[in-house]
């Protein structure tokens, strides 16, 4: 991995110590560069050139495939959606649900996996039960195979949570469901770009992600995996040109084939093929090269962060458990404190309750600070950064 040409492709990071793509994430230019391009093609070509129109939706096609390679799934299995938060919304309010069916979250989830199945629970009666991670924010399949019953109808939980950076044991949750006959959705938000997340390995039901945190697309960019076998049991929660049709002769409604069915009207094409280069950019790198340079640094911090006197450290002590995300306090300093020192210097990190409250209640804590790494980040930068805190406190 060539880090001097990564940072000259991030040009932020020659004047900016960026540690938030727990966020959002950097792009490096090629991205914004296909963005840009694409916008000014819509003015100075024509949006609606026939041609241009034709060459753009076949380059959507193109992200679509390229996706469904990331993922190692086919790529009717894809349907591009704005965020993750959206991504599990169309999953969940497209689910034949009755009263009485259960899910189970776990209690790690930040709010956009857990709103859809509260609000659910108050439309369709459903029952939301949620699954306690242990004292170090890790969940275990055993803790939710021992809360499924006969009721169950599916699981959810992130891979990569944003309040604790907890590297979950996907794989083995997912086949505790599919044992049990319940789907199971991954939230896929904070790790697609930083850790293997490959659909077919975790044989998940849905998997739901976005582009602009560890891949480094922008916002707007997201999608979601729907295993083919459950495309058409999955009610799309819009419709209209994009993905439908309607014979006012006949008064016969149709809907496209595969995961397109979820979406709806003019796709967002800008955020898409910025994601597609993306995950050009992701490839040429390498998804093991990037995670075991974000394992090092992660490692790195850690250490680093420790001798800082009052530095609490949250999720896993075995930095082997957790990948780029660092949340910690300082006894008796607010966060802001830090992240407002931290921003005049010229360091970019995060305070809040990241909502995520269950798991900062039980840390007995209501806001935290956040340091979130990926592979363009420095031993430098950490130790910069431990400086600075330092300061900050003194």
């Amino acid at each position: 991995m060539d880090i001097q040409a990564i940072r000259a492709d991030t040009p932020l990071t020659a004047s900016t110590i960026y540690l938030d793509t727990a966020a959002a994430s950097i792009p490096p230019d090629a991205v914004l560069d296909t963005v840009r391009s694409y916008l000014l093609d819509t003015g100075h070509v024509g949006i609606y050139l026939p041609a241009f129109r034709k060459e753009t939706y076949a380059r959507v096609e193109a992200v679509r495939g390229m996706l469904a390679g990331l993922l190692n799934c086919a790529a009717d299995e894809i349907a591009f959606t704005k965020n993750a938060t959206e991504s599990i919304s169309i999953a969940a309010r497209g689910i034949a649900w009755q009263a009485g069916d259960e899910v189970l979250v776990a209690d790690t989830e930040m709010l956009s996996n857990l709103l859809p199945w509260r609000r659910l629970e108050q439309s369709h009666g459903i029952v939301v039960k949620m699954v306690a991670a242990d004292a170090e924010g890790l969940l275990s399949a055993q803790a939710f195979e021992a809360a499924i019953t006969p009721r169950t109808r599916l699981l959810t939980f992130s891979h990569l949570p944003n309040s604790t950076g907890a590297v979950q044991p996907a794989a083995q949750i997912c086949a505790a469901a599919r044992k049990h006959g319940v789907l199971s959705l991954v939230n896929a938000a904070q790790s697609v770009g930083m850790l293997r997340s490959d659909v077919a390995e975790l044989d998940c039901d849905f998997l739901a992600g976005c582009g602009r945190k560890a891949l480094r697309a922008t916002e707007g960019s997201g999608f979601l995996y729907v295993r083919r076998a459950l495309i058409g049991e999955v009610e799309p929660m819009l419709v209209g040109w994009w993905n439908g049709a309607y014979d006012r002769n006949t008064g016969a409604l149709s809907l496209v084939a595969g995961a397109k069915r979820f979406e709806a009207g003019c796709p967002i094409v800008p955020a898409i093929l910025g994601m597609g280069t993306a995950i050009d950019y992701v490839t040429a790198i390498g998804i093991e090269a990037i995670e075991a340079r974000v394992r090092d640094l992660t490692e790195y911090a850690v250490a680093k962060f420790a001798a800082i006197p009052g530095f609490e450290l949250y999720g896993p002590t075995d930095v082997t458990q957790r990948i780029g995300i660092v949340p910690f306090n300082v006894r008796g300093v607010d966060p802001a404190r830090i992240v407002a020192a931290l921003e005049a210097q010229q360091c970019i990190i995060e305070a809040g309750n990241f909502m995520a409250d269950s798991i900062l209640a039980r840390y007995g804590v209501s806001t935290m600070a956040r340091v979130s790494l990926h592979y363009f980040n420095t031993h430098e930068e950490i130790d910069r950064v431990a400086a600075l805190i330092r300061a900050a406190i003194a």
